[in-house]
């Protein structure tokens, strides 16, 4: 009675002071880190010594790029983690197919026995589940659909790093080639300044030719500093995608086998990974339901048990065996959870309407966007076209003006000054417009789900999986 009288004094304590300070509420970044520090020693958000210490190649193309990516990115062995995660989850689940057998020491009082009522023993127990109308193995059924998302999430995580490198690199590709343009243009501009300086010396034309053209010098350079601080900008978010301190200078080439990818037939949309995680939710969500159903109904189990006493109190007969076994056949089922059952039904049903709306949504967004690019390649390449013409017949315009300024004297400087810049505009307006057309192939290839293999990525090993077509 005394340890009776105890417990129930016990359960009087207050579980929570009120006024004492709470932890949570306070928030300081310098304490979560010291805190979390504690707890990752040897960790460091900065990449890896031996990634930093390697160096890019002198002149890197988009292959190299995406091959450095794909076997280095964290977000994809992140990936990797959860699927190998959920690959162990399954077996968690189809365990319970198997004995379950526990063990361990009691002690405590017992009106029923002898003495004191203090008896303390050592329990040996196990259960076999015989059949329990479908639980387990919707459990399994779900945790094998989580495994399915998981291998989509891999497939979809190498797809945008893939795709976000190639989207980095041809960034560099275009800035290259503007300011390429731009440096060129300030020098042709800089040519028809000199030009009007020696005619202004010589009195053959007036001051306003030579401040006109240093305007549109000064106004060449600025764009040379747009186009150089833009290359700077996308060459340190290429070398930071891959790991690299930095990245010096990217190849103009582009796979021909994808130069035009958007123009071709477009190929099944449902091998592209975002749709079949999509798929994997909705069967989890399936199991999930036939789980919540079968929560309501019995469960039949083999319950074998062995139990040895440490004194002999347990009983009050003249039987000194101390250990005693049993064996039970149980039917175990809920006849009232306070609503629970039936709002887990509910909410399964509810999961499992919210993944067909997700796999709708997932395809419509693929289709979308695949003939989004489709539609816009077919534009920018008629653009193509016109502005190879405009560059000619600028190039013809200019050599025109030059003779009619130098030798006739009946061209202004002004039309001089324009003839020069039209046709540096037009290329920048042509690598422009080039630049897009490769970030379409991307975009096309990506919606599509073609875009490991269109960078040899399928049959190969990346990041500790095989990766098949």
């Amino acid at each position: 009675m005394p340890l009776l009288a105890f417990l129930l004094s016990g359960m009087a304590l207050p579980l929570y002071v009120q006024g004492e300070p709470d932890d949570s509420s306070i928030i300081s970044p310098a304490a979560l880190d010291s805190r979390l520090s504690s707890q990752l020693p040897g960790f460091t958000f900065a990449p890896q010594e031996d990634d930093r210490s390697s160096l890019a190649p002198a002149m890197l193309d988009i292959g190299m790029a995406v091959e450095r990516a794909v076997q280095w990115h964290p977000a994809i062995a992140e990936a990797v983690g959860s699927l190998l995660m959920q690959g162990e989850q399954i077996n968690v689940e189809r365990a319970r197919y198997y004995p379950q057998v526990s063990g361990g020491f009691q002690a405590g009082y017992d009106s029923a026995y002898e003495g004191n009522g203090f008896s303390p023993s050592f329990v040996l127990s196990a259960s076999q589940m015989l059949y329990d109308f479908g639980k387990v193995s919707s459990a399994v059924r779900s945790a094998e659909s989580g495994m399915l998302e998981q291998q989509a999430n891999v497939l979809l995580s190498i797809d945008q790093v893939t795709y976000e490198v190639g989207q980095a690199l041809l960034e560099v590709q275009r800035y290259q080639n503007l300011l390429r343009i731009a440096d060129e243009q300030a020098g042709g501009l800089e040519t028809v300044a000199d030009l009007a300086r020696d005619r202004s010396a010589k009195g053959a034309s007036s001051r306003s030719d030579v401040v006109q053209s240093e305007a549109r010098v000064s106004g060449a350079r600025s764009l040379q500093l747009q186009y150089q601080a833009q290359l700077e900008r996308w060459r340190g978010s290429l070398a930071n995608q891959l790991g690299w301190p930095a990245v010096m200078a990217v190849s103009d080439a582009f796979p021909d086998a994808i130069d035009d990818y958007c123009a071709a037939e477009p190929s099944a949309t449902q091998l592209v990974p975002s749709l079949l995680a999509a798929q994997a939710q909705r069967s989890q969500a399936m199991a999930r339901l036939q789980s919540a159903r079968a929560q309501s109904l019995p469960t039949i189990s083999l319950d074998p048990s062995l139990t040895h006493y440490l004194n002999d109190n347990h009983t009050t007969s003249n039987n000194s065996d101390r250990t005693r076994h049993g064996i039970f056949l149980n039917v175990n089922m809920p006849l009232y959870q306070g609503g629970a059952l039936s709002a887990q039904k509910r909410a399964a049903s509810h999961a499992l309407e919210s993944a067909d709306a997700a796999l709708r949504n997932a395809s419509l967004q693929s289709r979308k966007n695949l003939q989004e690019a489709r539609s816009q390649t077919f534009s920018l390449r008629g653009n193509l076209k016109v502005l190879q013409n405009r560059y000619a017949l600028s190039e013809q315009t200019r050599d025109l003006y030059y003779q009619q300024y130098l030798q006739l004297g009946t061209r202004p400087l002004l039309d001089l000054l324009n003839s020069e810049q039209e046709i540096h505009q037009s290329r920048f307006d042509w690598q422009n417009i080039l630049s897009d057309l490769r970030q379409l192939q991307l975009t096309c290839l990506y919606n599509s789900g073609a875009l490991r293999s269109a960078f040899g990525l399928d049959g190969r090993r990346i990041q500790g999986v095989e990766v098949r077509p």
